[in-house]
């Protein structure tokens, strides 16, 4: 069975057996997808952004749907791309302009000293900090509250993972790993056992699919 088909599958046993919207953030999105996109559609989003898409991320908004149904609040469509009804309207703000400039890390970044902070000690937003040249050449594909978003590499060595843009809460910058995910797909954080040494990113589908088993193990 193909990789789509098995994405598929789980989504809609867990649509089923969820009915009543128990899994973290299901509420939002309530199981639902966009329309998918044409061939035609990606290829002029590519041509204008002078980018190629990751082929997992490609195939899903292909195959699955452009955005709804996923980790956290679910997934936002893909920038550009607009419906009459569209789930998840307002994705993270981001200067598309830059995607095709290659992504600029392989190991999580936070450089705390670049946050201004007042005569009172108290965090104020920077503009070098959250400058959009960290987060060049991904887009934001997913939030997951209290300012915590996944990002999807589209440009550069990372090309086609998960990483997470923690900035709001002076996190910086990381892979999303299994560590990431046993923590925010677990239905309960308390069980949360880290892995040692554990800092791959995953890729787009491994951790749309993780969401999924941590899902369904919940309801079931």
């Amino acid at each position: 069975m193909n990789k789509v088909l098995q994405l598929k599958n789980k989504l809609t046993q867990l649509a089923t057996l969820d009915a009543t919207f128990q899994v973290f953030g299901s509420e939002s999105h309530q199981y639902q997808l966009n329309p998918c996109l044409s061939e035609t559609d990606i290829q002029i989003f590519e041509t204008k952004y002078k980018i190629t898409l990751p082929s997992d991320y490609r195939n899903f908004v292909l195959e699955i749907g452009n955005g709804g149904a996923g980790p956290g609040y679910g997934l936002y469509r893909m920038p550009g791309i607009t419906y009459e009804n569209t789930i998840l309207v307002t994705p993270y703000p981001q200067n598309c302009k830059i995607l095709s400039q290659p992504f600029p890390f392989a190991e999580a970044w936070n450089n705390l000293d670049l946050i201004v902070k007042d005569d009172a000690d108290i965090s104020v937003n920077n503009d070098a900090y959250f400058n959009e040249q960290f987060i060049q050449g991904s887009i934001a594909i997913a939030h997951y509250g209290c300012g915590i978003y996944a990002i999807l590499i589209i440009t550069g060595e990372q090309q086609g993972n998960i990483w997470i843009d923690d900035r709001t809460n002076d996190n910086g910058i990381y892979p999303a790993s299994l560590n990431f995910c046993h923590y925010f797909h677990n239905a309960d954080p308390d069980e949360y056992h880290p892995i040692s040494d554990d800092k791959k990113a995953l890729s787009f589908y491994n951790w749309y699919e993780d969401w999924l088993n941590r899902s369904l193990e919940q309801i079931r």
